[in-house]
């Protein structure tokens, strides 16, 4: 008689163990979630600043580079221009206004 109720008390104890390891950790994955939460979305609040001077945003395209009234200009946050896509759009011998 004393060995079960000792056998059942030690699977008590560890059933206890088990859930208590159990909720620790879902207590710091929840914590982990959180904080990864909180800082994914704290970032959509940060004003974007424009690095290069010719940079502009464009409504349904995004942030674009170069000279808009150019006709060459790609339209790309990466490059200005089919022609001359490293150099400056000021004083480009390429320059060709674009037709409205």
């Amino acid at each position: 008689m004393l060995h079960t109720l000792l056998a059942i008390i030690a699977v008590i104890i560890l059933l206890v163990i088990c859930w208590w390891l159990s909720y620790c950790q879902r207590l710091r994955a929840r914590s982990r979630r959180l904080t990864m939460t909180e800082s994914s979305s704290n970032r959509r609040f940060y004003k974007r600043v424009n690095r290069d001077p010719e940079e502009q945003y464009i409504e349904g395209v995004g942030y674009v580079i170069g000279d808009l009234s150019c006709s060459y200009n790609a339209r790309s946050p990466y490059i200005r221009c089919a022609v001359n896509p490293d150099g400056l759009c000021q004083d480009c011998r390429h320059y060709h206004k674009k037709e409205e």
